[in-house]
């Protein structure tokens, strides 16, 4: 990718004050600073890489510092920013950047795939980390896995949703891979910003909605509006996170600096896991105490939607060999994590 102007970053929609701030990111003699921003909800996404900068802070005895800016830049604008060297790093999930390459949505968690535990277990000792570098590689980018959320919710409706043919026809919030699989069964998905599903939902725009785990989507206001919950999350049972850098900037720290990053984001990993599930089990109380009512999705439906997600991965990796490589490497860590799986537990 060439090297972008500040001019041509400022066109992409980046506020000019940002771009005019005074000094380099890495001024100083003795401590490194970094402008990192965060492309995510702040409740629990975003919060999380405030965690991390505080924990390299810790870590680091102060000789590294991390700035964390709230959507400084926006998702498509990413890689131009790194490139330019607007900012430093970027805080979010690989599937931010799917307009630049498609194979990277597969990162971020998608349908019917592992949960928190298997999935990090594929990132880190499955082969996922490995397919992940291959194609940033391409992009002259850097990624450290730095978190794991659990399941988001299944989806929010106005009423029941109870067969497939309630699906048809049907108005939705929806993003990305579970908008797919959703159309494939005659939902009409729309995807809208957080900011807008609340009204969306109380115009009759649309008559129901998916978008994060149900801590999130509580602090939305959505259960004010559509009172029946659907789980489990099918189109997205687990989110990661990731710190995104360009390749050089990871090549320039000392190698003091990259443990200190290491070791934060092994910190944050644990964290993530533990608290959103620990929120999410609040909300779920606070949902029941409002009189929500919390459905599992009926058989019929899961059967559906799964075959509709095969016909979805199988007609990308038919056409993206980068993608049909990543895809590989999921099937062959999941039959052996799934065998483990059924002969270990109770079921």
């Amino acid at each position: 990718m060439p090297i972008q102007s500040c001019s041509r970053v400022i066109a992409f929609g980046i506020a000019l004050s940002a771009c005019l701030a005074a000094g380099p990111a890495d001024a100083g003699d003795d401590v490194l600073h970094w402008r990192v921003n965060s492309l995510l909800y702040p409740k629990i996404f975003g919060e999380a890489g405030t965690h991390f900068a505080e924990t390299v802070h810790r870590l680091s005895e102060g000789s590294f510092v991390i700035e964390v800016h709230d959507r400084l830049v926006l998702d498509q604008d990413t890689f131009g920013a790194l490139e330019a060297g607007l900012v430093d790093a970027v805080w979010g999930s690989a599937g931010h950047h799917h307009r630049e390459d498609p194979a990277l949505t597969i990162f971020s968690g998608f349908p019917f795939s592992p949960d928190a535990e298997g999935f990090t277990a594929w990132m880190q000792s499955g082969g996922g980390a490995e397919a992940l570098d291959a194609i940033y590689d391409r992009h002259g980018l850097k990624s450290l896995y730095c978190g794991v959320l659990p399941a988001e919710g299944g989806g929010w409706f106005v009423t029941p949703v109870t067969t497939l043919d309630d699906f048809d026809g049907l108005a939705m919030r929806s993003f990305g891979y579970g908008a797919r699989v959703l159309r494939k069964l005659g939902v009409v998905p729309y995807a809208l910003p957080a900011e807008d599903i609340r009204p969306a939902l109380e115009s009759g725009l649309i008559d129901g909605a998916e978008f994060s785990l149900p801590a999130i989507d509580a602090e939305l206001g959505i259960a004010d509006v559509a009172r029946h919950l659907y789980l489990p999350g099918w189109q997205q049972p687990v989110t990661s996170l990731e710190l995104l850098m360009p390749a050089r900037t990871w090549s320039a720290l000392s190698d003091p600096h990259k443990a200190v990053l290491d070791a934060a984001c092994e910190e944050s990993l644990s964290r993530t896991a533990v608290e959103s599930g620990i929120q999410n089990v609040a909300a779920l109380a606070e949902f029941r105490a409002q009189g929500i009512e919390l459905h599992r999705w009926p058989d019929e439906i899961l059967v559906g939607l799964r075959q509709a997600w095969e016909e979805v991965i199988a007609e990308d990796v038919a056409h993206d060999p980068w993608l049909a490589d990543v895809w590989q490497s999921v099937l062959r860590f999941r039959t052996g994590h799934g065998d483990w799986q059924h002969r270990a537990y109770a079921e």
